[in-house]
């Protein structure tokens, strides 16, 4: 399991339009000790994106200048393959088919409740952490006796 220093060390960036919903949303987690940043648009997320360097992207689906399923593409294409993309939308999932062909983890209806969201962060930090640590066991070199 992550340490909890692992799990609070996370990098988020939160991309949604409704400053309210994304600066209150990002107050509540750096008080938790998470690194977030925040984009209000979907033009800035990329390059918020490449500044930050997001462990999760938290995405609003229904921005003003794009879609969050052109943000999703648009940071896969510049090679943000590393961050957890998590969709989120006031739509319910079916509605939001496309969510996971773009390799979104999971999808969120908002409004998010605060410890539903920390669960998930939690829950994929410990996911990324078994991640490396099964990497780091499969290149060391196990004991061979001879």
């Amino acid at each position: 399991m992550a340490s909890l220093t692992t799990v609070k060390a996370a990098r988020i960036l939160i991309v949604d339009d409704n400053r309210d919903t994304a600066d209150t949303m990002a107050m509540l987690l750096r008080m938790q000790g998470y690194d977030v940043a925040v984009a209000y648009d979907g033009r800035s997320a990329v390059g918020a994106a490449k500044r930050h360097d997001p462990d999760v992207v938290l995405l609003d689906l229904m921005l003003p200048d794009t879609d969050g399923y052109a943000v999703a593409e648009a940071l896969r294409r510049a090679g943000m393959n590393r961050a957890s993309l998590v969709a989120l939308s006031g739509r319910g999932r079916e509605e939001d088919a496309p969510w996971e062909r773009l390799q979104f983890v999971e999808h969120l209806v908002k409004p998010v409740a605060h410890q539903a969201l920390v669960s998930l962060l939690v829950r994929l930090q410990a996911q990324k952490q078994a991640r490396i640590d099964q990497a780091d066991a499969d290149a060391s070199p196990h004991g061979t006796e001879q």
